[in-house]
């Protein structure tokens, strides 16, 4: 192979990796100067300091060159009959030019047309996103003017209980001399608070239905004297129930035929009237419902110990009524309860039994004290909280009936009531 076919192929490989490598860079350059404003900013800054320092050296360099050339004017000047023949390097350096033009023209001009269908398509959604957002506001527009503005005051005062209501308007209306002249119907108008009617306090003299309950508790059967005299509330003897609040809510209204809310009974209940507890009496009055309130109580004094108890047992609960009253409640008692049967620690407690003493032949109720495992315990107690629900449930249907059968002969002729004392 000749030497000049070598030195084309050598040429041609350099002139394609160089090309090559002008491509790739004139692309990230490209590139970055779309895709960062500032970048294309300094690129064309520098860009512009570089022609402007080779138009400086052009200058000086011809200004420099007219000095050495008029001293070779003549020669220069001279006519020359021949011209210098053209070599391989200047062709292929031509040649070279003008294929790296074409093709920095051509891939410009690709470039420019992406970016203009970039732009175009940009444009598009931007478009698209003005008409959305314009849409919006023009039912946000459209719905605020159906739907009124109410003031915040107007939303403050219509969350407030009635109670505190009540307790403002009073205030006002014991200021009601001093507050400016048309104040009171802009209240009446914007938040529905009235001060023109007059306010008449509530009378201290207690009800018909307030007298009725205290001489209901006063009866012996339904409450019974504390032992020591020495109790006393508000210069009054001190009174113990005896029966739960719910069941002598219900003697109540069958023996008097008041038919009175179970709050408004409790509300009216007077402060020495008691529910004791079970350290206040010395003997037992009912198995059924005071021990399942001594368990409880245990359970409420170990559960610090004891973060499984803790954690199980709700906070706050000292009566066994509440539970019983309530069937979601006691069903969730119940449930956590099974739950402390897989623990491993025993448990003292006290209750009330039946034992037979030599000097009766009856079983007399002794309090006892016991120590068991605490899955014996929970069975124990479990079973003892079924039976006080079905004791309480018992007992209030039996006034229920006795009620009914009170009504019933009073309407009906062929019905009588016997009252047993």
């Amino acid at each position: 192979m000749p030497t000049y076919t070598i030195l084309l192929i050598l040429k041609n490989s350099q002139y394609k990796k160089r090309q090559d490598y002008n491509r790739k860079y004139y692309q990230k350059l490209q590139y970055k100067r779309v895709k960062s404003e500032s970048f294309n900013s300094e690129y064309i800054r520098k860009q512009n300091a570089r022609q402007q320092k080779c138009r400086r050296l052009k200058t000086t360099a011809q200004k420099t060159s007219t000095n050495t050339t008029e001293l070779t004017t003549a020669a220069a000047q001279a006519p020359s009959n021949t011209t210098a023949p053209a070599t391989v390097r200047t062709i292929l350096r031509k040649a070279e030019g003008i294929l790296r033009r074409r093709a920095n023209t051509r891939k410009m001009k690709n470039k420019n047309e992406k970016l203009s269908n970039e732009i175009k398509v940009l444009r598009k959604e931007n478009l698209k996103m003005k008409r959305l957002l314009s849409q919006k506001r023009s039912e946000e527009t459209s719905t605020a003017d159906t739907i009124p503005m109410t003031s915040p005051t107007k939303l403050f005062i219509d969350n407030v209980s009635p109670t505190a209501k009540r307790r403002a308007t009073k205030r006002l209306l014991n200021k009601k001399e001093n507050i400016p002249r048309g104040s009171l119907s802009k209240l009446r108008k914007k938040l529905g608070i009235n001060l023109s009617n007059n306010y008449n306090p509530p009378s201290s003299t207690p009800s018909t239905l307030q007298k009725d309950i205290e001489e209901f508790l006063l009866h012996d059967d339904v409450t019974k004297q504390a032992p020591d005299k020495k109790k006393q509330l508000h210069g009054k003897q001190v009174r113990y129930l005896l029966n739960h609040v719910s069941t002598i809510h219900q003697r109540f209204m069958t023996e008097t035929g008041n038919n009175c809310h179970y709050s408004t009974f409790t509300r009216y209940i007077p402060d020495y009237v008691l529910k004791p507890s079970t350290d206040d009496w010395g003997t037992c009055l009912c198995i059924v419902c005071l021990n399942p309130q001594l368990k409880l109580e245990k359970l409420q004094r170990i559960k610090f110990l004891y973060p499984v108890l803790k954690a199980l047992l709700p906070d706050g609960l000292t009566d066994i009524t509440d539970l019983v009253t309530d069937e979601i409640k006691i069903k969730d008692f119940l449930d956590n309860l099974v739950k402390l049967e897989d623990e491993q620690f025993n448990i003292t407690y006290t209750e009330w039994t039946k034992k037979k003493n030599y000097k009766s032949n009856v079983p007399v109720s002794t309090k006892t004290t016991l120590t068991s495992s605490i899955s014996d315990f929970i069975t124990k107690f479990s079973k003892e909280i079924n039976d006080l629900v079905s004791h309480i449930d018992r007992v209030r249907q039996q006034f229920r009936a006795a009620k009914q059968a009170r009504q019933m002969a009073t309407e009906q002729e062929d019905t009588i009531t016997i009252q047993l004392d």
